[in-house]
């Protein structure tokens, strides 16, 4: 099941078949990653209105579920949290088994100690936060020189006397120096005008994001505009056109979980800082997110707008880190759109320090984007008489779109997993060959000589190189498919969500433009013929019904100019969404990352190549007798 999304009746499903050994480690790897459910196993819509999957299950491991052993909320030793920093400088709620191992390390136990308590903690390349915290204790007893069993563990940690091992945390580097993408922006030139008489657009109870409803509950005071979140400034609704290399100047907005939960008990909420080019770093709420949403959709809904991460309740690490990146490709969407980037309210969410009391304070249009924009005379001529032929294509091939994107996704991930099995089992592999040097330490043959026996010194020596050798490897191929997990995969989903914002402005789109034009001439041909026979007639106060005729038909007529000008309005927001928006970002970003995504594999492939060729020189001096 997916982290995002539960599955529907009608859901199509993928399986993906067996791939190619990733750099020859494939045959490491103890379990098979294309058996296990994939968080973008829905290919119908990877944001999916349904209701909140499960919370993910632990991790297994060889010893058994080890969630029970150290409580959640359990007071641990100072030092646990530092080496968990350490190991996962990025927050992910979870470590890699060779970080494990490098930590461990640290803490200059036996080889064959270290391996052990690694068994017993997991048998998977990644262990959970927990584990990490019962491998530390595990740690601390060996260093005391007590018992080293999950039951002792649990004991202390009833007793919340967990012991603080000792570790020289110094001694490892584990920073992982992510890549950003950078996201494509717009210019655009946009200003106020007096609103016309259209009456808002009210959402159906079909809309399906239900962004009516929420706003209603959201949103507070009367929604009447205020200064600081109008609708941006210029004269029309588009610019000159794209700068050259548009897509090396873009806004890169940050979003990280804070670590601390605000709140009691049922009420408590994650909180997330914002770090953008506009000002200093803010803290936002998932809510706050959310209200952001949903009045950009009610003021842009002909804009192509990417969708939101869901909410859960008791969500674990995996799935607020899920939706941390989720919420992540949102902002920065909005923060590069040529036109949502200028809308007031993100300038407000991006810069304002305390955007709940800021809210408390302002009332809020809602007003669609077409009551203060206009398209000029020279703007109208530039939408191509068969724009509904372009849109009908672009309609035809988003379905398809999608759901290879999701299976593009789908595979990248996997190919994640397998290098991080690969890289967990490259691990082990030095832990065993460290093992396996300790323990041949003495020679039967020199059993009172210190030097040892120079054959046993000389191939022990080998096996260290070796073993130097594969953890060189491990931290290659981990860092690797961190880099990918963080940046190329994320760009892949990034092209993923703008095909489903796409789908989902053509659903908004036959909703929201519908107008009643028709209806009204049919009234006002209805309303002049009537005009004219009580003019005709001229019976007593006849003059005050033809006012109130003429009345009826001066506001249908405005009605009609007012709803015939949005028309115009809807059509150039589609053609520039088409011409600016989609086109130009589905290619630059299939190229940045594919130029990227080559350059780098064609590095890491290199480091490889030198890691194997070291450990060639350094093993062809062992000796044979």
């Amino acid at each position: 099941m997916s982290l995002f999304n539960a599955p529907r009746a009608s859901q199509n499903r993928f399986s993906g078949n067996a791939g190619s050994s990733l750099n020859g480690f494939a045959s490491f790897m103890s379990d098979n990653p294309l058996t296990s459910a994939s968080v973008y196993d829905n290919l119908n819509d990877p944001w999916s209105a349904g209701g909140s999957p499960a919370a993910t299950p632990p991790p297994a491991s060889a010893a058994g579920p080890l969630a029970s052993v150290i409580a959640p909320d359990a007071p641990v030793p100072n030092i646990y949290h530092q080496a968990l920093a350490a190991a996962d400088p990025t927050g992910s709620g979870d470590v890699s088994l060779n970080a494990l191992h490098r930590v461990l390390s640290t803490s200059h136990l036996p080889a064959a100690t270290i391996e052990r308590i690694v068994n017993l903690v997991s048998s998977r390349p990644r262990v959970s936060k927990l584990e990490f915290f019962v491998a530390l204790a595990l740690v601390g007893l060996a260093q005391q020189g007590k018992d080293v069993s999950i039951e002792q563990v649990a004991a202390l940690a009833a007793q919340s006397a967990l012991p603080s091992p000792t570790l020289q945390l110094s001694l490892i580097g584990m920073t992982v120096t992510a890549r950003v993408i950078a996201l494509p922006t717009y210019f655009i030139s946009a200003a106020p005008l007096s609103p016309p008489s259209l009456p808002a657009p009210a959402y159906s109870e079909t809309d399906p994001w239900n962004a009516s409803s929420r706003q209603q509950e959201a949103t507070p005071g009367s929604p009447t505009g205020v200064a600081g979140v109008a609708l941006g400034g210029g004269s029309t609704v588009s610019g000159p056109g794209l700068p050259r290399e548009w897509w090396k100047k873009q806004e890169n907005v940050v979003v990280t979980l804070v670590p601390e939960k605000q709140g009691f008990m049922l009420n408590r909420y994650m909180v997330y800082q914002i770090q953008s080019d506009r000002g200093a770093p803010v803290t936002r709420r998932y809510s706050e997110f959310l209200f952001l949403y949903d009045c950009l959709l009610r003021r842009y809904p002909f804009r192509i707008i990417t969708g939101l991460p869901p909410k859960r309740i008791g969500p674990d690490e995996a799935f607020l880190e899920q939706r941390r990146k989720g919420l992540t490709r949102f902002i920065n969407f909005v923060a590069n759109h040529p036109v949502l980037k200028e809308d007031g309210l993100v300038s407000v969410f991006l810069t304002e320090p305390s955007f709940d009391a800021w809210r408390k304070h302002s009332s809020i249009s809602l007003d669609e984007e077409s009551y203060s924009k206009r398209v000029d005379a020279v703007e109208e001529m530039s939408i191509p008489s068969d724009l509904e032929e372009k849109l009908t294509i672009v309609r035809n091939k988003i379905p398809g779109l999608i759901e290879q994107w999701n299976r593009i996704c789908t595979t990248a991930e996997r190919l994640v997993k397998r290098r991080e099995g690969a890289a967990a089992d490259l691990s082990r592999l030095t832990m065993t060959l460290n093992t396996l040097t300790e323990i041949n330490q003495e020679c039967w043959r020199s059993p009172n000589d210190h030097d040892g026996c120079d054959l046993c010194v000389g191939v022990r020596h080998g096996l260290s190189q070796v073993s130097a050798s594969f953890q060189t490897q491990a931290d290659a191929v981990e860092q690797r498919a961190r880099t990918v997990l963080l940046t190329t995969l994320e760009s892949l989903k990034m092209e993923r969500d703008l095909y489903v914002a796409v789908r989902d402005l053509f659903i908004r789109h036959d909703r929201l433009s519908v107008d009643q034009v028709e209806k009204l001439r049919k009234r006002v041909e209805t309303s002049s013929r009537k005009l004219e026979q009580v003019k005709a007639a001229q019976k007593e106060g006849w003059e005050a019904e033809a006012d109130k005729i003429l009345g009826t038909i001066e506001h249908d007529q405005a009605t009609i100019s007012a709803q015939l000008a949005r028309r115009v309005f809807i059509r150039h927001c589609m053609w520039h969404e088409l011409r600016v928006v989609l086109h130009n970002r589905e290619n630059a970003l299939v190229t940045l990352t594919v130029q990227t995504f080559a350059r780098e594999e064609r590095d890491f492939a290199e480091q490889l190549r030198s890691n194997w060729a070291t450990m060639s020189d350094n093993v062809e001096s062992m000796p044979f007798e």
